[in-house]
């Protein structure tokens, strides 16, 4: 995840297509977060649209790897204990890029600042870690953006310069949001911007300009057709997840290391816990879907930003999917001990229908992400 996080960001900076952008954020936001614990201490190996136990049992041949790679477990891979940290780092990096007509771009969007030099013309500054004066093309400029995306559809930016000076800035439009619009002081600039492109603002600009860049979000029904005729729910960049009453079991790390993860001398096990994830409640349910749109079968619910601003836990989520579904009875767990193959879609069923919520998909260590959907069957009554 991290490695394709990585690629995504390479790839949008050398090519400019906002394809690797938005894929960068599907990773992101949707599978990598889920695949850690909220501390960040430990991973797990293995992670599925689908899944819904966590534990430490060996699952194979049901998965190819032998071993406990459902864990949540600090000394699972040796690669991956290095690796899994550097997510966070390499997107922070590529949040802002250069653009070859001297402005520059957002290229992912996160609360941040960034100081680059943009526009025309020579400027003199201090090369810091030599002291030594260098001359570069344009003029220092300091942008300060402000969000909560991609929970929040708004994007506040703010410039910062020393003097006036004119470079193009370029925005990001997601590939799913069709009518994005920007206002630049409070005046609107450009009004339901194509999506999977660029808005293009090239001015003067001014400290304490402002730009304000709004993505519109709506409830999405994706069908995956070769997976049995199931849905995922979209909801801007974020796929969002069966609620699942998770139950963490703590362990002792050191009984359930891998072979080739090795401990560091000196490490205190107690502070390194590994955990297994076991569901408190059905899991097994069928989304109860009608003809009608989307955003009239999915209630989005907006909750406070969490205090400690880590938004992918169950208790953090600041965005809530109220939505119905039904118990699939016959859908369990399979002979191997793991989600069993999705049903085929319609699914008839006797079982009422009832309201569930669905949470980010990066807030579900356990979940249901690929839906199968539920009809209700009269002649089973």
């Amino acid at each position: 995840m991290v490695e394709q996080m990585a690629s995504d960001e390479l790839l949008a900076g050398i090519t400019g297509d906002p394809l690797w952008a938005d894929n960068c954020e599907d990773v992101a936001f949707n599978t990598y977060p889920a695949a850690l614990t909220a501390d960040l201490k430990a991973l797990r190996y293995l992670t599925a649209p689908n899944m819904v136990v966590s534990d430490s049992r060996n699952h194979s041949p049901g998965i190819e790897n032998e071993g406990p790679y459902l864990m949540m477990n600090p000394f699972s891979s040796r690669c991956c204990q290095h690796n899994h940290a550097q997510g966070w780092p390499y997107y922070s990096e590529h949040l802002w890029m250069a653009t070859p007509d001297n402005g520059l771009v957002a290229m992912l969007y996160n609360s941040s600042e960034v100081t680059a030099n943009a526009g025309d013309g020579i400027h003199e500054g201090k090369r810091i870690t030599t002291g030594l004066i260098v001359k570069g093309r344009g003029q220092a400029v300091t942008l300060t953006e402000t969000t909560q995306y991609p929970f929040s559809d708004r994007i506040l930016i703010v410039v910062g310069v020393q003097k006036p000076v004119e470079f193009p800035l370029y925005l990001r439009i997601p590939a799913w949001c069709d009518h994005a619009f920007v206002r630049v002081n409070g005046e609107l600039i450009h009004d339901k911007q194509e999506s999977a492109s660029y808005a293009r603002l090239q001015k003067k600009w001014r400290s304490g300009d402002s730009i304000e860049l709004f993505l519109p979000m709506k409830p999405v029904i994706k069908t995956w057709t070769a997976n049995k005729n199931s849905v995922s729910i979209y909801y801007g960049a974020l796929g969002f997840s069966l609620k699942i009453p998770e139950y963490y079991k703590k362990m002792d790390s050191r009984n359930s290391a891998i072979s080739e993860a090795r401990w560091q001398p000196g490490a205190d096990p107690s502070q390194w816990p590994s955990y297994e994830i076991f569901p408190m409640d059905n899991w097994n349910y069928g989304l109860a879907l009608t003809d009608r749109p989307a955003e009239e079968q999915f209630k989005v619910v907006h909750r406070p930003w969490p205090a400690d601003g880590f938004p992918f836990t169950q208790e953090n989520a600041p965005l809530l999917l109220e939505a119905r579904g039904r118990i699939i009875p016959f859908w369990t767990l399979d002979k191997y001990g793991l989600c069993d193959t999705l049903p085929q879609s319609p699914v008839q069923v006797s079982t009422p229908e009832e309201p569930i919520e669905l949470i980010p998909m990066g807030a579900a260590r356990l979940r249901i992400t690929a839906f199968p959907v539920s009809q209700y069957s009269v002649s089973e009554r």
